[in-house]
């Protein structure tokens, strides 16, 4: 009845948790875009005029007055260390296009009233790119995964977690029957549908996790953005996003008289979403602009795939009292599911811009983010650029963004077919950037350089010490326009 109790409740919530593990990551999103629009920490809500400002907020359409054409190529490195380890755990590079768009602007110079421009924008923006790897390790933890193992399996017999037909029995998580088969948990002789695991109690063990993922979140959008009396802009954009996440992991434990767990996990996910912005600039002064933008919640259909292995090496006595060593692996089958009810955040962001007249800008940003079984994230933002001679500017931002909640590992259902019982919490993320660009009468070109750091628990599963990492990346943004003269 317990079981039956954990069932009923889990199909309600558990899939939900499992992919609030999933839109955790999926949800992330990076400080990329055009240089410009990096250097400044993303500060542009009420700036506009670059693609990457329009992004963020579609008004930022309106303040153009000519045809563009750009394109955005960053380089970045990724080290990920593990703060009681005085070494760095993982390097990797990545390179990509981040941002590319065209822009169409049609209007009356000769009018000082009503809607001054027309003007459109296709584009495709990289929001977020998952290619990192790393490791981390404990030599004291005190919770196994064949403790989580057999804590999902109570409820049930021997008979029905090792019948034949088990992977299709929707009352049976595939954890338990890896559990059962490489001899990780057992049955209690006193009560057959209770079991224990083979870690004993007070015992430690050593564990290992290396995590491997790579892919990307997308975004193509359709952008319009008007111009009304040169005080105020207006702007909407109709955004298709696209994602594909691949998670590779293995996790290791040692325990015992050399007895050994290792559980080696394949997630993929692949889907498309769509979304609606909207904003609004106004200019109420010649030295004061003020920007807002809303992003609706994106609805993606996901296709999920996954399978694992888990494998053991036990050491046990046989009849006559010989120590012998039993290895033993059982394998998932592949599964692959649709869901439809995975969402990502609704944004919404404002800001303020100080023109200091011709020798550049000040502006700053409040970004809010929110997704049901997410915790919230706030960013704050920073941007300032001045015009060093004719033509040439400087410019630097900073961007903080911290996610609000408490850092828990996600539950696994008791009925799940998924064995990766990981889970990733971000606790902060500090960018600091800084750039220099040259405007010409057809060609513009902007470079800027990021730095950014970032606060991680990771957990192997649920009852795991968290493991706590950070990673810290550099990044190199070149962007160059092809542009008309300006009206």
């Amino acid at each position: 009845m317990k079981h039956w109790t954990n069932i009923v409740f889990l199909l309600i919530f558990g899939w939900s948790s499992v992919f609030a593990q999933d839109a955790a990551v999926l949800a992330q999103r990076d400080l990329v875009g055009t240089a410009r629009y990096v250097s400044l920490g993303g500060a542009m809500t009420a700036i506009g005029g670059d693609p990457s400002a329009v992004m963020a907020n579609p008004a930022g359409l309106g303040v153009y007055r000519r045809l563009e054409v750009s394109l955005t190529l960053d380089e970045s490195v990724v080290d990920f260390r593990q703060r009681e380890i005085a070494k760095a755990n993982e390097r990797v590079n990545a390179f990509t296009a981040s941002q590319a768009s065209f822009v169409y602007s049609f209007g009356d110079p000769a009018k000082s009233r009503g809607l001054l421009y027309n003007n459109f924008m296709i584009s495709y923006h990289r929001l977020a790119t998952f290619n990192r790897t790393y490791a981390a390790g404990y030599s004291d933890d005190i919770a196994s995964l064949s403790d989580v193992a057999a804590l999902k399996t109570n409820g049930l017999t021997a008979e029905v977690v090792g019948a034949e037909g088990r992977w299709q029995n929707e009352e049976i998580g595939w954890l338990s029957c890896q559990a059962y088969d490489t001899y990780l948990i057992n049955p209690d002789p006193a009560e057959p549908n209770k079991w224990y695991s083979l870690l004993e109690q007070g015992q430690t063990l050593h564990t290992h996790l290396r995590m491997q993922e790579t892919g990307y979140v997308n975004q193509y959008s359709l952008s319009w953005g008007g111009n009304i009396s040169n005080k105020i802009f207006l702007g909407a954009s109709l955004n298709m996003v696209s994602l594909y996440h691949n998670q590779t992991a293995s996790y290791f434990e040692l325990f015992g008289d050399d007895c050994t767990l290792d559980n080696n996990t394949y997630v993929s996910h692949s889907g498309v979403g769509v979304n609606a912005s909207f904003g609004i600039i106004g200019h109420p002064l010649r030295w004061l602009r003020l920007g807002a933008s809303f992003t609706t919640p994106t609805a993606l259909s996901v296709t999920t795939t996954n399978y694992g292995t888990l494998k053991s090496q036990l050491w046990y006595v046989d009849s006559i009292g010989n120590p012998l060593q039993l290895a033993i692996s059982s394998e998932t089958p592949i599964n692959r599911r649709v869901d439809k009810s995975l969402t990502m955040p609704l944004r919404v962001s404002g800001g303020l811009a100080f023109q200091l007249k011709n020798y550049g800008l000040l502006s700053l940003q409040y970004d809010y983010a929110h997704r049901k079984g997410i915790s919230d994230t706030h960013t704050l933002r920073a941007g300032i650029e001045g015009v060093i001679v004719n033509r040439f500017f400087l410019t630097a931002g900073y961007a903080f963004e911290s996610t609000f909640g408490k850092s828990s590992a996600e539950m696994l259902a008791y009925n799940t077919v998924r064995t990766d019982a990981y889970s990733q919490y971000l606790q902060w993320t500090h960018n600091a950037s800084a750039g220099f660009g040259w405007h010409g009468d057809h060609v513009s070109v902007t470079v800027a350089y990021k730095w950014r750091l970032q606060q991680f628990d990771v957990y192997a599963h649920e009852w795991a010490t968290p493991y706590d990492l950070r990673a810290t990346s550099h990044s190199i943004a070149v962007t160059v326009n092809f542009h008309t003269r300006a009206d």
